[in-house]
């Protein structure tokens, strides 16, 4: 069973994570679901009313008339369907019973998102979900676009109506090992797995690459602090950056006469012009694009630093 998602303006409140990780509703929700509540039974009782009034109708023998039993039958039917519509809005629906108990469940799990788009005569429509550890949860279209692509979240639900309370995101899971040193396995594998026909398996890939990117960006602006003066090489930077440096899929040469060749994946190569200037800075010409950026070597490993990212790069070892 599925349920939509309470509108709200901020349909995930931190200011309920707390209340809702002890496994209780907090006043907020309860105060906004209890006027959901009323207006479902509500309809229940017009609708009870209705099948109510048509099953008079069909019994009275009024109107057409038609062979046999059909109309006592179909009388009865609608009898049955307003009793039950009755009896649901007496002793309360899914979602009144959730109220009652106050009782909040937490289903745990990597993430995954989907639409269904309709088209009926006259309109058209799309549905929400979201999918956490098996299970598919209706949502509105401002929880689908507030909830993340990708990684593990923590969802607080009604056990018995599934309405969505709130969504914690999770920390990260570990990476394999070599997963950032080396991660074109790593994202190789994964991508593989996003394509799975299992939702479940799908949403653990599309995390581990989440993760692994955000490890990546995480590195990079690490890198991009300066070590002390103590650390870094004793040469000026115009004698400690030749060589070559590699990265990852690319590789930079630089030579002593300015020169510079920055091998790129597929075997492609660019050449430019670099300079160590006034400033201090790498200052570098390469496809026409210049550029001026911090860059120290520290060890076998010359890091450039821009816009507060710094990317690592290791001496490559002469064969």
């Amino acid at each position: 069973m599925v349920s939509m998602i309470a509108t709200s303006a901020d349909p995930f409140p931190a200011a309920d994570l707390d209340t809702n990780r002890s496994g209780r509703l907090s006043d907020s929700q309860r105060s906004r679901l209890k006027g959901l509540a009323r207006a479902g039974r509500k309809d229940e009782l017009l609708l009870a009313v209705v099948c109510v009034g048509v099953a008079a109708f069909l019994f009275s023998g009024f109107g057409p008339t038609s062979s046999g039993l059909v109309r006592p039958l179909v009388g009865v039917g609608f009898v049955g369907v307003a009793l039950l519509l009755l009896r649901t809005a007496v002793s309360g629906d899914a979602l009144t019973k959730d109220l009652r108990s106050g009782r909040v469940e937490k289903v745990e799990g990597a993430i995954g998102r989907r639409t269904e788009d309709h088209e009926g005569e006259h309109k058209r429509w799309t549905d929400y979900y979201l999918q956490v550890a098996g299970q598919s949860f209706e949502v509105d279209g401002t929880a689908y676009r507030a909830a993340p692509d990708a990684g593990y979240v923590s969802l607080y639900v009604l056990p018995r109506s599934h309405v969505i309370l709130n969504l914690e995101r999770m920390p990260d899971r570990p990476l394999p090992a070599g997963a950032i040193d080396s991660p074109r396995a790593a994202v190789g594998a994964a991508l593989t797995s996003v394509l799975s026909s299992d939702p479940v398996k799908a949403a653990e890939a599309r995390a581990e690459l989440s993760a692994i990117g955000n490890a990546m960006e995480a590195e990079r602006v690490r890198a991009a602090t300066p070590p002390a003066v103590d650390q870094r090489d004793a040469r000026p930077l115009a004698d400690a950056i030749l060589g070559t440096w590699q990265g990852g899929p690319m590789a930079m040469t630089f030579l002593a006469d300015g020169t510079m060749v920055v091998a790129l994946p597929g075997g492609r190569q660019e050449r430019g012009r670099w300079s160590i200037g006034p400033d201090g800075r790498l200052h570098a010409n390469r496809a026409g694009r210049d550029s001026a950026t911090d860059a120290w070597v520290a060890g076998d490993v010359l890091t450039i630093s821009e816009n507060g990212q710094g990317m690592a790069y290791r001496r490559a070892t002469v064969a």
